[in-house]
């Protein structure tokens, strides 16, 4: 079998599921484990897919719809809501990023805590939150599919902010490169929103790990940290201890 044969029936197979293994692919292919490795190592140089230990995943063109990510794993994303209220106090400003694990601790938020101040993009975050906080909603253009302003009136608009906390989501964080976003428009906002907080918490639940979006986001700052419901395994964990990003278990 030709390596581009072998390579389109790895595209396919990762095309389908979540993820294959090493040792799968060999008995597909019929080969060994060192040719399907190089094999997966050159699509991955090649941007086609995602290298992780033992096999490999996608790389997302696009995130799944809002609805469907705010009924994914609920339990995970109220625990890591739950777990920044012990670490926000009341009086706080914060600026809150749109995305279904944002909103679970919006919500926790809004339970817990009084006389905040908020900046956020996210028409329901802001909902929720103005009985307990003084609100400002950034201006932008509106995405109907995320509830949320986008763009660069969006951009400048909270460019004129400073707050002491931020709560971010992310795309996806794998080991091979780190965080992800699914367009150049939503990293450049969420990057936006860390600069622009002393403390910036990104908050991703267990079903982010291994996920690739096609736009690598900026580093993060020093004063960052990863809050999780689950801790990672060790190909991902060690990439975030050598990058020095603290990790915040709910």
């Amino acid at each position: 079998m030709l390596p581009s044969e072998r390579h389109a029936i790895i595209l396919s197979e990762v095309a389908h599921q979540p993820a294959v293994s090493i040792r799968y692919l060999t008995e597909r292919l019929g080969v060994s484990r060192e040719t399907v490795r190089k094999d997966i190592e050159l699509l991955a140089q090649a941007g086609e897919l995602n290298q992780v230990r033992g096999g490999a995943t996608s790389i997302r063109k696009q995130e799944p719809p809002m609805a469907d990510r705010s009924q994914s794993n609920p339990s995970g994303k109220e625990q890591i809501g739950l777990r920044v209220v012990q670490m926000i106090p009341d009086g706080s400003s914060i600026i809150i990023d749109n995305g279904s694990t944002a909103r679970a601790a919006a919500r926790e938020l809004a339970r817990v805590r009084r006389d905040l101040v908020i900046y956020t993009n996210d028409l329901s975050i802001a909902a929720v939150m103005a009985p307990c906080a003084e609100v400002t909603l950034l201006g932008g253009r509106f995405d109907s599919s995320e509830n949320a302003t986008m763009g660069l009136d969006t951009l400048d608009h909270l460019s004129r902010f400073h707050v002491e906390f931020a709560l971010i989501g992310t795309g996806g964080i794998s080991a091979r490169t780190m965080f992800t976003d699914f367009s150049l428009e939503a990293a450049n906002l969420r990057h936006l929103m860390m600069q622009r907080a002393q403390r910036p918490f990104i908050l991703a639940d267990h079903s982010k790990f291994g996920v690739v979006g096609q736009v690598a986001m900026k580093p993060l700052p020093s004063s960052a940290a990863l809050v999780v419901d689950q801790l990672p395994k060790a190909e991902l964990a060690d990439a975030l201890a050598h990058q020095e990003i603290e990790v915040v278990l709910a």
